[in-house]
């Protein structure tokens, strides 16, 4: 029997939590983020699913996606999704869930198989706020540290805490120089301060008194000097199961913002050969140490779907410290997007899928000139090189998203 889901992107979902309401409505340019790439999630759709969009892509350019053999599902508008009968699709799977998501789906929801109305997601409480929140990711990494971890996981006196004042903030200055300040709920790294200097400046106070305001809390982290940033991406199965997909690597600007996921990452060209051979190790005891634990936790009672685990590699007294929690998403995440789309992609091609941000018309201007430098070209059924955009670009469109290959050497 087949499935047939609905997709929707809304990554500004933890804003949706963090305000609670079911009318929230995101700032204007996050709006316009969510409506130029809403077509996203066809990536992890056969035929048979939907992709809720008030735009949908002209067939022109769905045939261009369908030359590199992406399967291809109905992209529709909300009222069209509401005109359809009841069961004509199993579930709905939104980037994630939020008091907002359900209020807006809320005639689909009724419309599913009874095996979705009956999962802990049919229905939103406070106990999924909870996996939204970097306390819950804080407490999940203490119990790791606790639990007789590998000696090259990070040491618990450098790991975050709560703090709850500017006070607080201004007196663990005194004794770590950077510091990272965190939002309780933010994505793809807003809701991140870095405080480079001894003393805050009137902006951070600013920043500060809002998120306080506003999540009455922020989590303090001395600043460490990353070499890999990295994910483990798991799904919860229905039965509650934790099955893990793999680990992606990720790249971020200066300020911790997300820019791009690499597409069949080679560790050698990261790290030395030596050190690229102990993390492998690493990653992988990391991985079956992180799904163990997440059995135990709510996120297997009350999360179903994709779910990802960001952390990161450090080298701390010449030896590389592996911090296996810096942040729990439990949405979908690009890095589970990128997976997906390693499965299009000729295994000797690597590249990265990356994000575009730019004015009126900028991504049709990048478009052009990158399809005119470099091609798109398939090998074997699956794209081997080239650039290829994966959101249409039109005259209106500020944002993007791609992958750019090359063959590995």
């Amino acid at each position: 029997m087949t499935t047939a889901n609905i997709y929707y992107f809304n990554p500004t979902c933890e804003l949706a939590v963090a305000n609670g309401s079911f009318s929230y409505q995101p700032p204007l340019l996050l709006q316009e983020m969510e409506r130029d790439l809403a077509i996203l999630p066809f990536v992890f759709c056969t035929e048979n699913d939907f992709v809720l969009t008030e735009t949908p892509p002209s067939t022109v350019f769905l045939q261009k996606l369908e030359k590199f053999g992406f399967e291809l599902p109905q992209f529709c508008s909300l009222a069209e999704l509401e005109s359809l009968p009841t069961g004509s699709f199993d579930a709905i799977s939104p980037w994630g869930w939020s008091p907002a998501a359900h209020f807006k789906l809320k005639k689909l929801k009724e419309k599913c198989a009874n095996q979705f109305k009956q999962g802990p997601v049919f229905q939103w409480n406070n106990e999924h706020k909870l996996l939204f929140e970097r306390s819950t990711s804080l407490d999940f990494l203490t119990g790791l540290l606790e639990n007789r971890p590998p000696d090259w996981f990070i040491r618990k006196e450098m790991v975050g805490i709560k703090i709850t004042s500017c006070e607080e903030i201004e007196l663990l200055l005194e004794n770590h120089s950077p510091l990272v300040l965190k939002a309780p709920m933010s994505s793809s790294g807003r809701g991140i301060q870095i405080i480079r200097n001894a003393k805050l400046n009137a902006s951070n106070k600013q920043w500060i008194s809002g998120v306080l305001k506003q999540q009455n809390y922020l989590i303090a982290e001395p600043f460490l000097e990353k070499l890999v940033d990295l994910s483990f991406q798991f799904q919860v199965l229905p039965d509650s199961k934790i099955e893990y997909l793999g680990f992606s690597v990720f790249e971020t600007n200066s300020n911790g913002q997300y820019r791009g996921t690499l597409i069949h990452p080679d560790l050698k060209k990261i790290l030395t050969d030596e050190n690229a051979s102990e993390l492998m190790g690493m990653i992988s005891i990391t991985a079956d140490i992180i799904s163990s634990a997440l059995g135990k936790t709510n996120y297997a009672t009350w999360h179903r779907g994709f779910l990802g685990v960001d952390a990161m590699i450090f080298k701390h007294q010449k030896s590389l410290i592996m911090q296996p929690c810096i942040e729990i998403n439990s949405r979908m995440n690009m890095g589970i997007l990128t997976m997906f789309l390693e499965r299009r992609i000729h295994p000797d091609s690597t590249g990265k899928f990356e994000l575009f941000y730019g004015s009126a018309n900028g991504y049709c201007d990048f478009v052009d000139t990158q399809l005119q430098l470099n091609p798109p070209k398939s090998r074997q059924g699956k794209i081997h090189s080239g650039f290829l955009p994966l959101v249409e670009p039109n005259a209106k469109n500020k944002f993007g998203a791609y992958i750019s290959l090359g063959e590995a050497k």
